[in-house]
């Protein structure tokens, strides 16, 4: 299997590279900034052209909570539109798209554990 992760020199994204790398049957690759712009339609072709994954684990996130409500609009392209991007390039590809993401989704005010199909609704940038 053939996967591609996308923040991959990111906390959780190292992490998951080097688990990925002591399982031999697999090919993987880590990509981060510059060589893969989840933002960019062409950048996300181009890598997933070039790779030809079977899975994208997408771990590229603005993950600085202060500087991404001071710029809202920049974290908004990179946790909002990337996944967009990625999720329709995948499509192309026929390659399967994994997203992490947070609970800070969400409102918070759920009395049950949230599911793939609740309405996100976060309460900060």
């Amino acid at each position: 299997m053939r996967v591609l992760v996308t923040g991959g020199n990111g906390q959780l994204g190292s992490v998951l590279v080097d688990l990925l790398s002591a399982r031999p049957a697999d090919v993987f690759m880590g990509v981060d900034l510059p060589a893969i712009d989840i933002t960019s339609p062409t950048s996300v072709a181009q890598v997933l052209a070039l790779f030809s994954p079977d899975v994208v684990i997408n771990c590229a996130a603005w993950t600085a909570v202060d500087a991404a409500e001071e710029r809202e609009a920049e974290a908004l392209k990179v946790n909002g539109d990337g996944p967009r991007v990625l999720a329709e390039a995948c499509k192309a590809a026929a390659a399967w798209l994994v997203q992490i993401s947070t609970d800070y989704v969400f409102a918070g005010d759920a009395c049950t554990p949230y599911t793939e199909d609740a309405t996100p609704d976060p309460k900060t940038a």
